[in-house]
């Protein structure tokens, strides 16, 4: 989303001496850098109303370009994803906040792909382990532990190199004869559910007498949507209205006492 924004210097110019005219495009910088700041303080400020108890993580996820002399456009953005590298950055706040019918692989979601867990373009939301047992942190999403112990059971290649198992892990597994206390199953047919029923692709961990029980830890499925939740535009616009013609007078006030005017 672009916001463009034009200030008519005119008057301010004919006011100043020749050495100040000189400063036109840094107050125009100053005045930029200084609205998107607003506007970035703004939409922080409206993530704990959009979102239901935001992580301090996300909320330290709107970011902000100041301006430059020789570059008059300061920004103010969510961090885009690079979906073929598996960084997924901060990408689910855009979703969240702006509304998509589909968000981009989250890393997780990339480094299951890549090792033919997950079909390309798939995503994963919570399973009943999550959903019915009240798992989620004090945030309402799947801790990074439970991230990081499925990564490792399934024994997914990283680039850091994961904590081995415990012992007790280890024997547990060895003594139901299994190679990973977690499994993967795709989204193809098979006989893996109850009475040789269909069993939806996910991540299962096995559990009970002889590690024969799976429990659901995450459910494959081809998209997320989202509905928008936060205006952008208008939290921007709003700011703008708000402190803009401050801003602006602040920095020509800046330039006027730093050089003598007419």
């Amino acid at each position: 989303m672009d916001i463009q924004l034009e200030v008519d210097f005119k008057d301010v110019v004919n006011a100043l001496n020749a050495t100040a005219q000189r400063q036109v495009p840094f107050v125009a910088a100053k005045t930029l850098t200084a609205i998107a700041q607003d506007v970035q303080a703004r939409i922080k400020k409206q993530l704990p109303v959009a979102f239901d108890k935001p992580t301090p993580f996300t909320q330290r996820g709107v970011f902000m370009e100041r301006a430059e002399k020789t570059r008059l456009e300061a920004k103010v953005f969510f961090p885009d994803s690079q979906s073929n590298m598996g960084r997924s950055t901060r990408e689910y706040i855009r979703p969240g906040a702006e509304g998509t019918p589909a968000r981009h692989q989250k890393k997780t979601e990339f480094v299951l792909t890549r090792m033919g867990f997950l079909p390309p373009g798939w995503v994963t939301v919570p399973g009943s382990f999550f959903k019915d047992g009240n798992k989620f942190d004090q945030y309402g999403n799947i801790s990074g532990a439970y991230y990081k112990a499925i990564i490792r059971g399934l024994g997914v290649s990283t680039a850091v190199k994961p904590r081995p198992l415990s012992a007790r892990a280890q024997k547990r597994i060895a003594g139901w004869g299994v190679d990973s206390e977690y499994i993967a199953i795709g989204t193809g047919v098979n006989k893996l559910g109850k009475n040789a029923g269909w069993l939806p692709g996910g991540v299962y961990k096995r559990t009970g007498p002889g590690g024969r029980k799976l429990v659901q830890y995450l459910l494959f499925v081809r998209k997320a949507s989202y509905k928008k939740r936060l205006d952008v535009k208008e939290e921007a616009l709003a700011a703008l209205r708000e402190t803009g013609q401050q801003r602006f007078d602040e920095a020509v006030k800046l330039v006027t006492e730093r050089f003598n005017a007419k």
